[in-house]
């Protein structure tokens, strides 16, 4: 590997571009065109530096043949995939689900309510939804529920493990349930929060890739939320991810995507029940 001046941006040819973009929407599903060159550059160009790589080229060819660049590999993987999450996102969704929560618990009848989080990116999602469902339980704490979030980028779901947030993260969560399930750090100076003990206990994280091997925990959802990833995905690769978690949604169970995306022509067995809520057949 060669060093080069520092602050100095390696510029990215075409076939290199190429080579990465390929790899990306092969492995990933998602979309690098032409037109993503200067951002998938832009992405990589600190992590050359820092490895003293004279080329993408020889990057990608450490982090893809190279046994030592498996750790760096997750660096690569985090980046080129988005990870701009918040609390209670799009929060209609959220009213939604709090709407039609009283009917699912009672059909529950003791058996544990499963939600999914695909793409969970940091845990905002997922920690969210936990907030709404355990809410809507009130005095039937008893009532089992598990909440599953699988993200591609190994760092993102420590973050989410770890479930603890700057306060600024926290914004979007109103006083009631900022009281009920965010702990304030003893040390003040660190100005971050955490999720209640409660809480975390009901939720799992792990890595996957939602087009090859997610490695789902459980064989069926009540709901599944696929929030704006669709948009990153040509239109094969997105029928092929709702196909995939459309296999792992029960009958009648909701799928929530994102405020902007659309199922048009992906000949779904689902009907819209709400503003990007569908519910299978």
């Amino acid at each position: 590997m060669t060093m080069f001046a520092a602050g100095t941006v390696l510029r990215m040819t075409e076939a290199e571009r190429k080579l990465i973009s390929d790899f990306v929407e092969r492995e990933f599903g998602i979309k690098m065109p032409v037109s993503k060159k200067s951002l998938l550059q832009g992405r990589l160009a600190k992590r050359l530096q820092l490895g003293g790589f004279s080329s993408y080229r020889s990057y990608f060819e450490f982090i893809t043949t190279n046994p030592l660049g498996q750790d760096e590999f997750l660096h690569f993987a985090y980046l080129i995939s988005t990870h701009e999450t918040s609390f209670f996102r799009e929060p209609k969704h959220f009213e939604y689900l709090s709407s039609v929560l009283p009917s699912l618990l009672s059909q529950k009848k003791g058996t544990s309510l499963d939600l999914l989080s695909a793409a969970c990116s940091t845990g905002e999602e997922a920690y969210s939804m936990a907030m709404t469902v355990s809410h809507s339980a009130g005095a039937r704490r008893e009532l089992p529920f598990f909440i599953e979030g699988v993200d591609l980028s190994e760092r993102a779901i420590q973050v989410a493990q770890r479930g603890v947030y700057l306060q600024e993260r926290t914004k979007g969560v109103n006083p009631e349930f900022g009281r009920l399930y965010l702990m304030n750090s003893k040390d003040r100076e660190k100005g971050t929060r955490r999720v209640v003990p409660e809480l975390r206990q009901r939720m799992r994280f792990h890595s996957g890739n939602l087009l090859g091997s997610p490695g789902f925990l459980r064989r069926s959802y009540d709901i599944v939320f696929c929030r704006n990833i669709l948009i990153y995905f040509e239109p094969a690769n997105q029928k092929r991810l709702l196909d995939s978690l459309l296999a792992h949604l029960e009958p009648k169970g909701l799928l929530f995507l994102g405020h902007s995306e659309s199922i048009i022509g992906l000949n779904l067995s689902l009907r819209q029940v709400s503003q990007a809520v569908f519910q299978k057949a």
